[in-house]
């Protein structure tokens, strides 16, 4: 364990070592991406929390990117963990585990109830009891063999040079979004943040009109030979077939297809040739750092069966969470009280966030051991508020 280390927050006086490490472990400091992070984001827009040793040496380092997200009906605030990072000298010592403890304190007292990150190295955070709660379709392909079939003429595309008004995009966005859960709420300033990267690391945007009407877009990257699309919105599976025709359309300049779309996409039931149809990965990470709020916050359905069950959460980090509970589940909203009985469903923090995210059922993490039932019906009321959602997110700092 590194001896004395001392954490509190990054201000001006000490960016310089964040900006160092930073540059040891991720961009370059004369990269585009650096010099925007840390000149318009870094401390203005977010919070970094560090670990110092005893000669004042920053050893450890995560950045609080604030967020907010559309989670089972409610808008919930969160931090995106990024830029966590240790010190190759201070590496093996359990510094981020201290930096994790020290990191859920600061955001539980700020009222967070969960965090976020993307894993480079799942094994990295697994210890810490995070857990994935998103997933992707990964889709790699020759862009030639790209085949859809008929293509509505009807739908024209217009590229996008610059944007200074970002209401078609958002709109399409938040309508694209409505079937999903766990996606962010893009403000004004997240479209901002986004476009000025984006655009000046080669990015470009199409938007798709039927008419007058806008009904899509997409934001892709030509690099490298290869076809990026970074994200596609659509309100039917025509505008899809029409984007995916324009990207095929690079074929002189480009030899691949990259896309890493929704996990419930199925464009893949068109290809001819099934090695190009990809598979669906693991994508994104949550962790629940305080269970006792994110019950007390959970919107009921309007369909759920009323009763009462005991339920036991552990969790080998944060000791609050290690808790006995009885959950009365009314009409509206459930009552929460420390009980001493037995419970009739035990699960750790990992399994807890993502039954709380909707990533599984409760039956799926039954089924893999995740989680114990001992009473069916408990089981089954706490299903009823707490389904299995269709999660999706694409956000990468």
């Amino acid at each position: 364990m590194e001896d004395n280390m001392d954490f509190h927050l990054i201000s001006e006086k000490n960016i310089a070592q964040v900006e160092s490490l930073w540059d040891y472990c991720f961009e370059k400091k004369d990269s585009y991406f650096f010099k925007w992070y840390f000149k318009e984001y870094c401390l203005k827009q977010n919070a970094v929390l560090g670990g110092f040793n005893k000669q004042g040496v920053l050893s450890t380092m995560v950045h609080l990117n604030p967020y907010t997200l559309k989670l089972r009906g409610m808008e919930a605030v969160t931090s995106y963990l990024v830029g966590v990072a240790t010190d190759p000298a201070a590496r093996g010592r359990r510094a981020t585990k201290e930096l994790f403890e020290m990191a859920f304190a600061i955001l539980k007292a700020q009222g967070r109830f969960f965090v976020i990150l993307m894993p480079e190295y799942a094994g990295v955070y697994l210890p810490y009891q995070f857990a994935f709660v998103y997933s992707k379709h990964r889709y790699e392909l020759p862009l030639r063999a790209l085949s859809l079939g008929e293509v509505d003429d009807s739908i024209e595309l217009e590229r996008v040079k610059n944007i200074n008004d970002f209401t078609e995009f958002s709109n399409l966005y938040e309508s694209f979004m409505q079937k999903y859960n766990g996606f962010v709420v893009r403000s004004e300033r997240e479209w901002r943040n986004f476009w000025a990267v984006f655009i000046n690391e080669s990015g470009e945007a199409a938007i798709a009109y039927r008419g007058d009407m806008p009904v899509g877009y997409m934001l892709y990257q030509r690099a490298d030979n290869v076809f990026k699309i970074v994200e596609m919105v659509h309100i039917d599976a025509d505008v899809k077939k029409c984007f995916l025709r324009y990207a095929r359309q690079h074929v002189a300049q480009c030899d691949k297809l990259e896309w890493l779309a929704e996990a419930d996409d199925l464009t893949y039931l068109h290809f001819q040739d099934q090695s190009h149809c990809g598979s669906v990965f693991p994508f994104m990470m949550a962790r629940i750092i305080d269970a006792r709020k994110a019950l007390e916050l959970l919107p009921l359905n309007n369909v759920h069966k009323e009763g009462s069950l005991t339920i036991l959460i552990t969790d080998d980090l944060i000791k609050s969470n290690n808790m006995l509970l009885n959950l009365n589940i009314g009409n509206k909203a459930i009552k929460i009280e420390d009980t001493f009985n037995l419970p009739d469903i035990e699960m750790d923090i990992s399994a807890f966030t993502q039954l709380y995210f909707g990533q599984f059922s409760l039956s799926e993490l039954a089924a893999e051991g995740t989680i114990a039932v001992h009473s069916e019906d408990a089981g089954l009321l706490l299903s009823d508020v707490l389904p299995k959602c269709n999660n999706y997110i694409n956000e990468y700092y």
